[in-house]
């Protein structure tokens, strides 16, 4: 079921982040009116991100929470997010729910959210969490608890949610290229392209691969079901290491915590220390500060490993698709000329019976003027007379010039790596020497103690990030032996006897898939040029009449939105100005969720983010009074000041602002803006 209309009703929150005790807000908009918009002003700190994450945990847990990828890190986040006074107090009571008013197919539905949370006061930490469902204040029934979950995501998928709910001082991110994959996969399951690809993936899963196993006949010697089991192998050890590689970054943040407590502690029980003692801190402290910045280079250049270490391999990759690229021409047009040429020299030279003696050829005569037409007809269609070499590569051209490009980019990355890890061991020898005169100069054994604490974290560290390394290779390999298992697979598959009915089935499911294949080819252009127009329409409306943008065009293939100035030239996004990328993508926002035929609530923190003046006053004027039918706005009151106000009254449908209540220790609620 496909949920087009959403409204948030009502948001209520007990003991959670700055609100103690319980809280509701009433959120419901007039957009008959034309009054679309809430309100919510608060100072920083007071709350405004608490609202926005209290809607995002109402609707998801773990794996749909941005960078919460595991259980125990959801029962970690959400342990951070309790209010302290409530655990000082005892307080059992922690949730977060919302009231929905949804139109699935046209028919109105009143639903609640309602999420809780187990804690043990002890630890003060989450042990366990319950979702449950009402609608019209009934609870829901018909779906299992262990479904819950993916009914919110029938509703609002996860993929699609930060399109809707998203935070102006990060919207730049939508804007940069490397973001791009990332994104790729929300705006295709907002424009409805992966709800065809998943039933392409289900019919093979659970049609195709179901008969089978079940009703197909192997041919003799046939490894199918061995092919398949090391594939569930394969996929079981992939998670097995991804689940440690995530255990491992956790286990690198708390190590690299306890390094900068103690370094803490060492500063505060040293000083005042000795010139020499406070110039070796000193020293070590941008030691460590370039150490850093080293590791996260070394991180970033981490996804050219996997191509370098194919060594001689990758340059004859590079070398094989050059050619491919400069032959595809010539071996199409060979492949037309020498098939007619063949079928040509067939019916003249052939053996006809029906032809006197005295008038056939001898077999040298037959060979020779083969030889003399293959000659002239090679002069007559203009044949290359080398070979052109067969393409072995099967995949389109702009995606041939990506790979190329990206051989290209790891092989100039090689002397940066080399550097870099030529200086992180020279920093980390460095901070051996720098701890070890630290040792020989502190008077005070505790000191010593701590230093010699602070080089065994760094050890430990070290090994993590060998581990690291070693756990991403792993990776690597094994999803590329997968690969090459399910493609074995698949040939095993095509081979196999089935029962005429089983057949049938097979082969209804096949071109269903086929048929699903030519409606996504059909969809997607439809839905492209949907984007487009919603995009230029809105970034028009919000640019400065210097922005050099000029018009725009998406990819076909790659999705990407490729923008142009005035002579026609492409504009690389990176060099655009922070108000630039924030208009940007506040327009490919808004495209999505037109193109999407979605209404769903609109939820902006620090919608201005790093504005000027003039990019504000189109937000104000051009975006929020017409971004959705429910645009719930969190801001300061220099973002959203008394001007703004104004400007903004004649669409807003309530008010509230946020403030502390020192006889409460909370944070609270009340009806009307600062102004």
């Amino acid at each position: 079921m496909l949920w087009r209309n959403l409204n948030i009703a009502k948001l209520e929150m007990m003991n959670f982040k700055r609100f103690y005790g319980h809280h509701s807000l009433d959120l419901l908009t007039d957009p008959e009116h034309d009054k679309n918009l809430i309100l919510i002003g608060a100072e920083n700190g007071m709350g405004k991100t608490s609202i926005h994450e209290a809607i995002n945990y109402a609707f998801y847990e773990f794996p749909d929470l941005p960078k919460i990828t595991t259980k125990p890190d959801y029962l970690t986040a959400v342990s951070d997010r309790l209010n302290h006074r409530a655990l000082d107090d005892g307080e059992t009571e922690y949730w977060v729910a919302l009231d929905l008013i949804a139109f699935p197919q046209g028919t109105q539905r009143a639903l609640r959210i309602e999420r809780k949370w187990d804690v043990d006061l002890h630890t003060r930490r989450i042990i366990g969490s319950k979702l449950d469902i009402f609608e019209n204040g009934r609870l829901i029934d018909w779906v299992g608890d262990e479904a819950y979950q993916d009914f919110l995501r029938s509703i609002l998928p996860p993929t699609i949610s930060p399109y809707f709910f998203f935070d102006g001082e990060k919207i730049q991110e939508f804007a940069e290229d490397e973001n791009f994959e990332r994104m790729k996969e929300g705006i295709l399951d907002i424009l409805h392209i992966n709800v065809y690809r998943t039933l392409i993936t289900d019919l093979k899963r659970h049609v195709i691969d179901a008969i089978e196993k079940s009703e197909v006949q192997p041919f003799e010697n046939d490894d199918l079901y061995k092919l398949l089991e090391e594939a569930e192998r394969l996929e079981a050890e992939i998670q097995k290491k991804q689940e440690r590689l995530e255990e491992n970054k956790r286990e690198q943040d708390e190590t690299h915590i306890g390094i900068k407590v103690l370094d803490e502690e060492v500063r505060r029980i040293a000083r005042p220390g000795t010139p020499k003692r406070d110039s070796l801190l000193t020293e070590r402290t941008h030691a460590e500060d370039a150490l850093d910045g080293i590791k996260q280079a070394i991180d970033e250049s981490i996804d050219n490993l996997p191509l370098l270490m194919s060594g001689k391999l990758l340059a004859l990759l590079e070398e094989a698709l050059l050619d491919e690229q400069a032959n595809r021409g010539l071996l199409e047009k060979n492949e037309i000329f020498r098939g007619k040429i063949s079928k040509i020299e067939k019916e003249v030279f052939g053996v006809h019976q029906d032809v006197p003696a005295e008038y056939k050829l001898s077999k040298q005569q037959s060979k020779l003027y083969r030889e003399l037409f293959r000659d002239i007809s090679c002069k007559v269609f203009e044949l290359s007379s080398d070979k052109a070499k067969p393409i072995l590569h099967d995949i389109g051209s702009g995606e041939r010039q990506r790979i190329i490009g990206r051989i290209s980019a790891a092989q100039t990355a090689i002397p940066g790596i080399i550097e870099n890890l030529d200086a992180r061991e020279r920093l980390n020898s460095d901070l051996r020497s720098i701890d070890n005169q630290l040792k020989a100069s502190a008077d005070d054994p505790q000191i010593s103690e701590m230093l010699e604490k602070l080089g065994l974290l760094r050890e430990k560290i070290g090994g993590f990030q060998q581990e690291q390394t070693s756990l991403e290779a792993d990776l690597q390999r094994l999803n590329a032996d997968l690969a090459k298992r399910r493609k074995q697979i698949e040939d095993r598959q095509s081979k196999r006897e089935a029962t005429t009915k089983a057949k049938k089935a097979i082969r209804l499911a096949q071109d269903t898939q086929k048929a699903l294949h030519a409606f996504i080819k059909k969809l997607a252009p439809e839905k492209l040029s949907l984007l487009k127009d919603n995009f230029e329409y809105m970034y028009h409306l919000l640019r400065k009449s210097e922005d050099p943008v000029h018009r725009i065009e998406i990819d076909r293939d790659t999705w990407r939105i490729i923008l142009y100035d005035s002579k026609n030239r492409p504009l690389e996004k990176r060099v655009f100005s922070a108000g630039m990328k924030q208009m940007y993508a506040l327009s490919l926002l808004w495209a999505l969720s037109k193109a999407s035929g979605r209404d769903f609530p609109i939820v902006i923190d620090t919608p201005v983010g790093r504005l000027d003046r003039r990019n504000r006053w189109s937000l104000f004027e051009k975006y929020l009074p017409h971004a959705g039918h429910q645009v719930i706005v969190l801001s300061t009151d220099t973002e959203v000041d008394i001007e703004a106000t104004k400007k903004l009254a004649p669409h807003v449908a309530k008010q509230y602002r946020l403030e502390y209540e020192p006889s409460k220790e909370s944070t609270v609620i009340r009806v009307g803006y600062f102004f």
